[in-house]
């Protein structure tokens, strides 16, 4: 896995990098503080940082990006 981070003028852009394409990632119905959640967090902790994310195929697998808004002043 390799993930790469950005500096821009809206905030902070990040892709995951994934060499698997088959498993595309998807949310579960844990909740992040339940015990049994020891895997799987990744995709709500996005959901409460970013206003969107989405998955790409790439030459080595697949991508996941987003952008992290930086707040103002």
């Amino acid at each position: 896995m390799v993930v790469e981070v950005y500096a821009a003028a809206f905030g902070i852009a990040v892709n995951v990098h994934d060499p698997d394409p088959r498993t595309l990632p998807r949310r579960r119905g844990i909740a992040l503080d339940d015990a049994e959640a020891e895997a799987g967090r990744g995709l709500a902790l996005l959901d409460l940082l970013a206003p969107g994310w989405h998955v790409v195929r790439s030459s080595i697998g697949k991508q996941i990006r987003c952008r992290v808004p930086c707040p103002a002043g």
